[in-house]
């Protein structure tokens, strides 16, 4: 069984991360490496991961951080190196990112929280760190009996707009793409979120990858 799990949640990280406009660049037994050409991406890519680890019954620990990297070849030097430590020092569920992650993605909708500070293999000073969570969104005050989502709960436009959550974008981007307001889009999201029980933005990411189709990826 955790066989299974673990095939399938290697399948979902390969998805989303491909969805988010990242690439997968290293799997070593457990760990699995990613790079991103942004520090949103990266984030809202961990925080589907986390969504999508906590549906198929495995934990996750994630640490993201921002460099110059290598573009060819397997992830070396020293920011693949830090990312891998502070995913180590994460524990089941975080997402724990250096401080340059949340003032790079100033204005992109993420929250993020004091995480204290460690000492890093290779830096003189102790690393500044963040717990990263994903945008909220109007959520109803009291929530019906769980139910099993369906795609098909959704409209055209909602399957378009939950699409384009899968990819990462942010509102004022999903926005710009489908020529609506930005307050058309916030309103489509708190309504996907509503008909399908989800809990975040995140959670609709993951789901839009469980469920490809007219309404998904």
């Amino acid at each position: 069984m955790w066989s299974e799990r673990s095939q399938r949640f290697q399948e979902t990280w390969r998805l989303l991360v491909g969805r988010h406009g990242g690439r997968s660049v290293g799997l070593h037994g457990e760990l699995m490496i990613s790079r991103f050409d942004g520090p949103a991406r990266a984030i809202r890519c961990a925080a589907a991961l986390r969504e999508a680890a906590q549906e198929i019954g495995v934990a996750s620990a994630q640490g993201a951080h921002v460099g110059e990297i290598e573009m060819r070849g397997p992830p070396v030097g020293m920011t693949a190196r830090v990312a891998m430590q502070l995913a180590a020092h994460a524990g089941p569920g975080d997402i724990i990112a250096s401080r340059l992650i949340a003032d790079l993605a100033a204005g992109s909708g993420l929250h993020f929280t004091d995480a204290g500070r460690i000492s890093v293999d290779e830096l003189e000073e102790p690393l500044a760190l963040v717990h990263a969570t994903s945008e909220q969104h109007l959520e109803p005050a009291c929530r019906p009996k769980p139910r099993v989502a369906e795609p098909a709960a959704l409209t055209a436009r909602e399957g378009e707009v939950v699409s384009l959550v899968a990819d990462g974008k942010s509102n004022a981007a999903i926005a710009a793409e489908l020529r609506l307001s930005e307050h058309t889009v916030k309103r489509h999201v708190a309504n996907i979120l509503l008909k399908l029980d989800l809990p975040s933005r995140a959670a609709a990411a993951a789901f839009s990858a469980r469920h490809p189709g007219p309404h998904g990826p």
